[in-house]
């Protein structure tokens, strides 16, 4: 890892870490309001508005093998910095931002006085129901000659879905100059970012390549240029400008309706594969790819290391390696989700192109060997390559590599060997210890332990789509208590949604199932389910639910790596609930 000080990593993901918001910054606020006196909570009190309070940082997990320690995918990358090898080796920012009521009273709705409250350490805020906290104070803003204020762009499910009537700008508002700043991209990889963190101080020179995660047609060339100076100067970023509708039938379409499903076993139904095959949704896809392509060439120098991120780039190896520029550039692809047995994969039309697009890079990183196992598979029943336990030897390739724009390079007309490799994420434990030792999650831990004293907790947090089975988990709980009449009253489900687009979101059905079981079981001082969205909840509280839950529940049909998992045994300490999985494969 030490060589890494001299060579500089180019991340390509979807989204950066940082996104440019248009409009001057909030002024500078404390990270903890000031105290406020001590309210009075009854059966109706709402709990108020939490703080924002930053991430901690996950870091890789370091487990050890019979002989050495697991190397990072950008660890196993450091060599190739200087000669290319051709032969095999020996859930972000703070993704909360507000807090709303948990909507359940105490059992028996009995009031309770003042004195039983518990009181907020210093600085936290009391329960006053009209306290409302300040936002966090901005990275930096930088002004310009035209100071008009601009409303900010909310992306509320996905970048696309968020340009409704009267949200956007009209054409060419946005000519010459204008006030913006930056703020955390809540759309962002947090996996990756936290990981690439925990590292930054042997990982000094980084470049991330990526989107703003914002509707951006309206943005003039003055603006844009701004921006794309400023965001390299102070976040060592480079944004890639792609057109809104070309974003959304690549993102929307392709990436969560075709491509998603299939990596996780969920096979596209026929109006979805006839929605596909009628629309340009892979060309989309392509044409995102070759934008990256294009910013990553235009700032690569020698000597950079490119680390290309998850499944919305798989396309982007091979149209690197086909730049002579990059023809001996160490790449890296990890996929941060699963990836299925090939009797699934080879379901998609354009399997080739996307099999040869990732194979373009010098080493291939997966979640767990299972998957890493599909892949060598994979590529040997559809490409009739050679799959070895270490990697894949790709022969000499005639005509385009990934079946995309571009011809092969030398390296792939002599042939040349990928190392596949396995990298699984981890948390960073110590980070999430001293965040518990804050003071505003031991308030959350105590409001919540009288919020529900004599309940049982059972909490959950996944995305709103058909393969996290969020339905299934509801559903489940609905006959828990109907075969169990006992336990009604007694137990509650909590559960907190990430962000997922509109689409996935309905066709997950979790509405429906929630307002059925609340309408069987509530009471007037019980609500059986408690749904929350990740903008409603603060990583404190959150951190806090972990930290009270009588059961954490995870019904996903296939999952890459569950890192809420490992949060919650951390946050067990000493009470060792139960963790319930699904046969997750």
């Amino acid at each position: 890892m030490s060589s890494f000080r001299h060579h500089r990593v180019i991340i390509a993901s979807l989204f950066l870490p940082t996104t440019a918001v248009l409009g001057e910054s909030n002024p500078p606020t404390p990270d903890i309001p000031a105290k406020s006196p001590p309210a009075q909570l009854n059966g109706t009190a709402g709990i108020p508005n939490g703080t924002g309070i930053p991430p901690f940082r996950h870091q890789p997990s370091r487990s050890l093998g019979a002989n050495a320690p697991l190397k990072s995918i950008v660890e196993d990358l450091k060599s190739r910095a200087t000669t290319p090898l051709s032969t095999p080796p020996g859930e972000p920012a703070n993704p909360f931002a507000k807090f709303l009521s948990f909507a359940s009273p105490q059992p028996n709705g009995t009031p309770t006085s003042a004195s039983d409250s518990p009181l907020p350490p210093p600085g936290l805020p009391s329960l006053d129901r009209s306290f409302t906290f300040s936002s966090r104070p901005r990275k930096f803003q930088t002004t310009h000659q035209d100071v008009q204020h601009t409303a900010r762009l909310q992306r509320k499910q996905s970048r696309s879905s968020s340009r409704r009537p009267g949200d956007g700008y009209p054409a060419n508002a946005l000519e010459g100059s204008h006030a913006w700043h930056t703020a955390p991209n809540s759309h962002c990889n947090g996996g990756l970012k936290n990981a690439v963190d925990s590292v930054k101080d042997r990982l000094t020179q980084t470049l991330w390549v990526g989107t703003l995660g914002n509707s951006t047609d309206s943005f003039g060339p003055d603006l844009r240029a701004s921006i794309n100076l400023r965001m390299r100067q102070m976040c060592s970023s480079v944004p890639v400008w792609i057109p809104d509708a070309e974003f959304e039938s690549c993102y929307d379409e392709f990436c969560h309706q075709v491509l998603w499903p299939c990596l996780h076993y969920a096979v596209p139904d026929a109006p979805k594969t006839k929605l596909f095959y009628e629309s340009a949704s892979f060309k989309q896809y392509m044409a995102v790819n070759n934008r990256f392509a294009d910013v990553i060439i235009e700032n690569y120098r020698e000597g950079d290391i490119i680390w290309v991120n998850d499944y919305h780039l798989m396309l982007l190896p091979a149209l690197l390696r086909a730049n002579p520029k990059l023809a001996n550039a160490p790449i890296g692809f990890f996929l941060h989700v699963a990836f299925p047995s090939s009797e699934i994969f080879r379901c998609l039309a354009v399997r080739d192109s996307l099999l040869r697009g990732v194979l373009a890079a010098d080493l291939v990183g997966f979640q767990t060997a299972g998957y890493a196992r599909h892949f060598r598979q994979t590529v040997s029943r559809i490409l009739a390559l050679e799959a070895l336990p270490k990697g894949i030897q790709v022969e000499g390739i005639s005509g385009s590599v990934s079946g995309v724009n571009g011809a092969p390079s030398k390296s792939e007309l002599k042939g040349r060997f990928v190392d596949v490799g396995v990298f699984p994420m981890g948390i960073d434990v110590g980070a999430l210890r001293e965040k518990k030792r804050e003071p505003d999650v031991s308030y959350w831990v105590q409001l919540l332990r009288q919020r529900y004293a004599g309940m049982k907790m059972i909490v959950g947090r996944d995305k709103l789509d058909e393969i996290q089975g969020v339905r299934h988990k509801i559903e489940a709980f609905e006959r828990f208590l109907k075969k169990h009449p006992e336990f009604q009253g007694q137990v509650v489900l909590i559960q907190v949604a990430l962000q997922t687009t509109e689409s996935n979101e309905l066709a997950g059905g979790v509405a429906d199932v929630v307002a059925r079981v609340n309408a069987a079981y509530s009471t007037l001082t019980y609500q059986p389910v408690v749904f929350l969205h990740t903008q409603e909840v603060t990583f404190s509280q959150y951190i806090a639910l972990l930290t009270v839950a009588d059961a954490f529940l995870v019904t996903s049909l296939r999952e890459g790596m569950a890192l809420r998992t490992h949060e919650f045994v951390e946050c067990q300490e000493g009470r060792y609930r139960p963790l319930i999985l699904s046969e997750v494969r």
